[in-house]
């Protein structure tokens, strides 16, 4: 990598952290809604554009009112007729549309649009939870930690590929340093901000975001790859598109609820 290019990177990650870490500390729930309403649509517009759609066709509108729907209405989203009614929407749209040779299309940027969705109203919803201030930046920290140690063990370890044939850059050793990274992340921030939780819980936290992470990065990666792209637009100079940095959190994110709406109603 370019020293222009590298410090353009480091530019644009400081500033795209200290935005999440203001929104964090002076936002509350709503800012907080807002900022990743605006992740996440950037996110599904950059997807909806990788397979051709344009940013105001059908199934980009669609991503976005799913976005707002899941939010507003967590408890409907994954009803057995709201799922229905997704599937039937997008098997709709090219009758609508009169666009019948675009239902393969049509059905890949939908679903996408509709797991980009759930990601994000998980988002929110952790930030929502009980001591959800909490919740939310175990889950960051987390998710940052397997990040920044899957890259460094990777780099300096190397070994065998993970899924060359999706990822080449990816690493085994990397994929374990991730995990090693997000476990032991998790359990030094929840032992300090709030030990009155076992740190079995804060490890199982660890565990889950990083290894629902990795899994979240190579779909997107997948995706590209079908797509013919090497990353999913140019809207973070340095880095490429919104959803090359939020990958992972979007995947990880309904996992990360689930078990911490679990260890929070005492069924965990």
């Amino acid at each position: 990598m370019s020293i222009p290019m590298l410090k353009q990177r480091v530019v644009t990650a400081v500033i795209a952290g200290l935005v999440v870490l203001f929104v964090l500390l002076f936002g509350g729930l709503t800012g907080w809604r807002c900022l990743v309403w605006i992740a996440t649509l950037a996110g599904v517009l950059e997807f909806c554009q990788m397979f051709g759609q344009r940013w105001f066709d059908p199934a980009a509108w669609f991503g976005a009112i799913a976005i707002t729907l899941a939010d507003w209405f967590p408890k409907q989203a994954f009803h057995p007729f709201v799922l229905f009614l997704a599937v039937a929407v997008v098997f709709a749209l090219p009758v609508i549309t009169r666009r019948p040779n675009d239902l393969r299309t049509y059905a890949v940027t939908a679903f996408g649009a509709l797991y980009l969705a759930a990601g994000g109203a998980s988002l929110i919803g952790l930030r929502a939870l009980p001591e959800g201030w909490f919740w939310i930046w175990l889950f960051l920290v987390a998710a940052w930690m397997s990040d920044t140690a899957a890259y460094f063990v990777g780099r300096l370890v190397q070994g065998p590929k993970l899924l060359p044939a999706i990822s080449p850059k990816k690493t085994v050793s990397g994929a374990l340093g991730g995990v090693a990274g997000a476990v032991v992340g998790a359990v030094v921030f929840g032992e300090i901000a709030d030990p009155r939780y076992s740190v079995w819980v804060f490890a199982a936290v660890g565990l889950l975001v990083a290894l629902t992470g990795q899994v979240g990065d190579l779909v997107e990666s997948a995706y590209k790859r079908a797509a013919g792209v090497k990353d999913s637009g140019r809207m973070l100079p340095g880095h490429g598109g919104v959803l090359d940095r939020i990958d992972s959190l979007l995947f990880a994110a309904p996992f990360a609820l689930w078990f911490i709406s679990g260890v929070l109603n005492g069924w965990m």
